[in-house]
């Protein structure tokens, strides 16, 4: 019998590591069950016009495939990342459950049911030579996915072969592992999203190596409102499931105030810190805040953003709370307001969601400082994307690496000089 995930929660009624994997694969599953109620005539042939689309920022499969076919697709990928994790012995525990979520976000706009693979199994490679568990490198394998649209465009954007597009994945997942050590080392953790900064790190050098060959990437743009309404009632009952989940494991707000003053940097896990009820509430709760920020700004609910709420879902187990997400989308919002964008606009509207990689720095620096990082993040996640040619899907992660960098240098040297000032006398 595996051990109790919640042994140090006070949680009425605790999850064991079965009960997490029936919770989140129903949760995956509902992605599929929806999507094969909806339109079940046009999954088959909507899955292979996503299989086949090069899936670089930003591409809408609801846009592309229908959302049928994008639904299951997204719970396929995202039951994929659980069922790894669960047949390699991986406790079921924060960083897992942000990995499932971002993978079935993901899987509305830039990962296919088959593109992750080559990743995967590239980290598993990567496992097989260096003698160690694959189960030491799950995380690495399921975030890495973020390069699946390398793949594609490779195998179908470029049309030379799904081998050529395989061996490009197998390549890249390779060597994410030793990458991604040194990244985290860059931020001290601020940075949620730290394959976000690797895949973005590794894109500029493929990109450039195939533009060297004569290849250049033509950026595709696919975003639909088809569905807008009709997702913004689905993404409302979906988040608020968990809220209410989250109440009935812990009959109450359980551990909710502690939880909010941790400062959430990496790694911080909320399941084993303050249990599955906890954990499930701040989950839905955070997922609220997403779905209210695009409903408030009159954004578009479709794949990107769906994304992004699951995304912000996930780590809500994983160091993002109440506290420290707000200010940073407050300061998306107010550079937008700003600058020469608006905050329904995609780039902006995108930004509010995954900019809260960030939340580390609002959490431990205060809401002042979380707000001008947001302002920030903004003016360089805009430009980013054309970097690493779209094929990075955590583009958000890649500049919010680069805008921790610049906030933590700054933060280190000012607290190095005050304190030899001090000194000095």
């Amino acid at each position: 019998m595996k051990p109790d995930n919640n042994h140090n929660s006070t949680d009425a009624m605790a999850l064991t590591e079965r009960g997490w994997f029936i919770l989140l694969a129903g949760y995956m599953l509902v992605l599929i069950g929806w999507g094969v109620l909806y339109e079940p005539a046009t999954i088959w042939t909507g899955l292979l016009r996503i299989a086949q689309n090069p899936g670089m920022l930003v591409n809408d499969y609801l846009a592309i495939g229908g959302l049928s076919a994008a639904f299951v697709n997204a719970g396929l990928v995202g039951l994929t990342g659980l069922l790894l994790a669960r047949f390699n012995g991986v406790r079921l525990s924060g960083p897992i459950i942000a990995a499932v979520f971002t993978m079935a976000g993901f899987g509305f706009f830039g990962k296919n049911w088959w593109s992750i693979w080559p990743i995967i199994l590239g980290v598993g490679l990567f496992s097989r030579v260096t003698r160690h568990p694959f189960k030491s490198y799950i995380l690495v394998a399921l975030f890495g996915t973020a390069l699946a649209p390398l793949v594609t465009q490779v195998t179908y954007g470029f049309a030379w072969g799904i081998i050529p597009g395989t061996l490009f994945g197998l390549g890249v997942g390779f060597v994410l592992f030793p990458v991604a050590v040194y990244m985290l080392r860059l931020h001290q953790g601020f940075n949620i999203y730290n394959m976000g900064l690797t895949c973005g790190f590794l894109g500029l050098f493929v990109t450039a190596l195939l533009a060297g060959l004569g290849f250049e990437i033509t950026p595709t743009f696919h975003w639909t409102e088809q569905y807008s309404a009709l997702l913004n009632g689905f993404l409302l009952i979906y988040v608020t499931s968990l809220l209410v989940v989250g109440l009935v494991l812990t009959r109450g707000p359980g551990e909710l105030r502690a939880l909010v003053r941790e400062a959430g940097t990496l790694p911080t896990d909320f399941v084993e810190l303050y249990g599955a009820g906890t954990t499930l509430i701040n989950m839905g709760l955070v997922g609220l805040l997403g779905w209210g920020y695009i409903f408030l700004v009159g954004g578009t609910f479709n794949g990107p953003t769906l994304g992004g709420v699951f995304t912000m879902v996930g780590f809500a187990a994983f160091g993002k709370h109440i506290f420290n997400v707000p200010p940073i989308m407050l300061g998306v919002y107010l550079g937008s307001r700003l600058t020469i964008w608006e905050p329904e606009q995609v780039g902006p509207l995108l930004a509010a969601l995954f900019a809260t990689t960030l939340a580390p720095l609002s959490g431990r620096f205060g809401p002042v400082l979380g707000v001008f990082a947001g302002m920030v993040h903004l003016l360089l996640v805009m430009r980013t994307g054309a970097w690493h040619a779209g094929l990075n899907l955590y583009n958000n992660g890649f500049a919010g690496g680069l805008t921790a960098m610049l906030f933590i240098s700054i933060i280190s040297w000012w607290s190095s000089w005050h304190e030899e000032h001090l000194e000095r006398g």
